[in-house]
Formats: C-alpha cells, sequence, structure tokens
C-alpha cells in the first residue's frame, strides 16, 4: 500500500494496470466459472460506476449545489467546446482523411468522450468535497451519443431524455441520500475509495495493451491532442473563470474506455465511414491508455505544484 499510495491515483491505477496486463495476456479471459468470470472481466464496470456516482452525488449539498454547477458548467463547456473546434477545423481543412494519419472519425470520438472513473478518482485524491461532486455532472456529458450528435448520424443524433435521466438517476438518489439520512455523506465519501479499485480492475479488463503498438504514432498524436490541447483549454478556463488550481481540468484530459466502441456504432448509423472503422478504433484504444496513463501523473504534478497558490 506504501508503494501504491506513491503512484498519482494509484488505487485505480495499479488495479487497472494489472488487469489490462491480464487481458493482454490472455483476451478470452480467465475466469472458468459465474464468480471468476465476473470478477476477471469488465462486466461490473455498469454497476460500480452506478455507485460510484451515487457515491459522489450524496456530497452535493443543497447548500453548495450553485457553486458545484458553476464549476461543472466551466470545464465542461471548455472541454466540450475545443473538442467541437477540433472536429470541424480538422473536418474543414483535411477532410475524413484527417491529418498526420488521424483520421476524423478517431479524433471526434477520443476528444468528445472523457473517462469519468479517472475523474471521480483525481479528484477524491486532490479535489476538496466540491471536487468530489462534479462527477455526477462529468456523466452527462461523456459517452457515444456526443460523438454521434457532432457527427450528425441520423436519427440518434437527438439524445433521449431517457438516457440523460438515466446517467443523472444514481446522482439524484446519492444527492437526497446525503442530505437526508445523518452521517451518509461521510459513509459514500469512505466507501469511494473501497469502490475505485474494483472500478480500475473491472474497466482495465476491457484494455488490450497491444493497441497502442497498433495505432501507431496516430494513437500517440491523439493522446497529444486529448491532453495537450484539449486539456490545456479546460484547465485554463478552469483557473481563469472558477479562480481554481486547475488540478480539476486536467483530471477531465482523457479518453474514456467507452469510446473504443464508437467507430463501429457510426459505422453501422453511416455506412460510408467503414473505411475508417479498423484504423480509428485502434487509435482511440491507443488513447484511452495513454491517456489512462499519463493525464494522472499530469494531474499530481500539477496539484502539488498549484493547489495552495
Amino acid at each position: 500500500m506504501d508503494f501504491i499510495k506513491k503512484i498519482p491515483a494509484g488505487n485505480m491505477m495499479v488495479p487497472l494496470l494489472f488487469a489490462a496486463l491480464i487481458h493482454t495476456s490472455f483476451p478470452d479471459g480467465i475466469g472458468f466459472g459465474e464468480f471468476s468470470q465476473a470478477l476477471f472481466s469488465n462486466g461490473s464496470v455498469k454497476v460500480l460506476m452506478a455507485l460510484n456516482l451515487m457515491a459522489a452525488g450524496s456530497q452535493i449539498d443543497f447548500s453548495n449545489i450553485g457553486e458545484v454547477i458553476k464549476r461543472a458548467g466551466v470545464i465542461s463547456l471548455a472541454r466540450i467546446s475545443m473538442g467541437l473546434i477540433l472536429v470541424f477545423g480538422i473536418s474543414k481543412l483535411f477532410g475524413r482523411e484527417g491529418v498526420f494519419g488521424l483520421s476524423l472519425l478517431a479524433l471526434a470520438c477520443g476528444v468528445l468522450n472523457h473517462n469519468n472513473s479517472v475523474f471521480i478518482s483525481l479528484n477524491i485524491n486532490y479535489g476538496d468535497r466540491i471536487d468530489q461532486a462534479l462527477a455526477g455532472f462529468g456523466s452527462l456529458i461523456t459517452g457515444p451519443m456526443l460523438a454521434m450528435l457532432v457527427l450528425g448520424m441520423g436519427g440518434l443524433a437527438n439524445i433521449p431524455f431517457l438516457a440523460i435521466l438515466d446517467s443523472a438517476m444514481p446522482v439524484i438518489l446519492g444527492i437526497f441520500i446525503g442530505h437526508f439520512i445523518k452521517g451518509s455523506r461521510e459513509i459514500f465519501s469512505t466507501s469511494q475509495k473501497m469502490i475505485i479499485p474494483f472500478l480500475g480492475f473491472s474497466m482495465g479488463s476491457a484494455i488490450d495493451l497491444r493497441n497502442v503498438y497498433r495505432a501507431g504514432f496516430s494513437g500517440l498524436i491523439l493522446a497529444f491532442v486529448v491532453i495537450a490541447i484539449v486539456g490545456s483549454f479546460t484547465v485554463f478556463a478552469d483557473m481563469k473563470f472558477n479562480k481554481r488550481p486547475g488540478h480539476t481540468g486536467w483530471a477531465l484530459a482523457t479518453t474514456g474506455a467507452n469510446a473504443v466502441a464508437v467507430p463501429a456504432m457510426i459505422a453501422e448509423i453511416d455506412p460510408t465511414w467503414k473505411a475508417f472503422v479498423g484504423l480509428a478504433t485502434a487509435q482511440v484504444a491507443a488513447s484511452v491508455v495513454v491517456t489512462i496513463i499519463l493525464t494522472p501523473i499530469i494531474t499530481d504534478f500539477w496539484a502539488k505544484r498549484f493547489k495552495n497558490k
């Protein structure tokens, strides 16, 4: 545990990378029954994420909900705005083929989908109670729908109200439990630290580290764009408008694991994208792996350097 504590977001990163190594070595899994398969797969991600969102919601007090919305609104708008600028700019200048081998499809999926689990874990380590509550709102701006909306994918361009309500439900439930049940806020705060390692392992069980090699240099370019361009702008907005140290902005500078499946989903809706699916999937997967590793390191450095200023 002393070693894990020295690693940025180590309570999530160590189980995640360990599970990724297992999945990379044994792609077909190592489970032989219901319990072992559940333990060594990513089948538990959704329920663990829902529990984590409920715990995050419990940290929202009605007295500080205005500050939570303000902080979340600033960093969310900054991240989405820069993503839109990049996607439409590259589309206008270079078309679907993109630039430097990075396709437009991979760019849209990579910059418009963050890893909310990493965001939660880093805010637990480096943020205050309000920062920890931001994760509930962060869940509303990630997932495949945003990329589909931006690329204008037919009938799925409109995000269903029930999908938004479904994402918000654990947060809303957590808010009411934290407000009306005395002592539950402290219990949930402690439980998040228990959930995070299992969530990290479950996420890692779907990551194939070989995708970094398969994507080549273009996968690293996508990770660079997510961190250096989108992340930097988000940090700037957090410091400028929220008057915060900026580590929360860095915590948002990732590509979500579920973004790997988005290129194929988009190609099913619009077959004209099919030629780009294979490369885009590898590039997005590479960005997922690289940002999951680098973003906690950058956030740790930034928090230690600027948190007290």
